[in-house]
């Protein structure tokens, strides 16, 4: 006698909630379009660096306090890495600021999306 072995499925895996929001991030880039402008503009870019600067110590400030009273919001993260990133004169460390941007953002939305489950 032969057993007939039922064939085994692939387990299913589950979607990587990353994924998904780049895909809404890629489909929002599309619409941004291409421009080509220096990250801290306007007439007097240095003043408005040290602007930025100033506001992100004062997030970093605020997140710091926050996450010591273990009241965390991602406003104060946000903000504080933003402003840094803004304040930054070299363009390879502004790059990594924006690349963290970008990933507090999206770990923002998926937080989002947890919570409306």
């Amino acid at each position: 006698m032969t057993e007939t072995k039922t064939p085994k499925r692939p387990a299913r895996r589950a979607s990587d909630p990353t994924t998904a929001v780049l895909s809404e991030v890629k489909a929002a880039r599309k619409l941004v379009g291409d421009r080509t402008a220096p990250l801290a503009g306007g007439q007097r870019p240095a003043k408005g660096r040290a602007y930025h600067l100033r506001e992100s110590n004062r997030w970093r400030s605020i997140n710091h306090g926050r996450e010591l009273a273990e009241t965390p919001g991602w406003d104060s993260a946000v903000l504080a890495e933003a402003f840094g990133t803004f304040a930054e004169p070299e363009a390879r460390h502004a790059r990594a600021g924006l690349v963290r941007l970008a990933a507090l953002a999206i770990a923002a939305v998926e937080s989002i999306d947890r919570e409306s489950v």
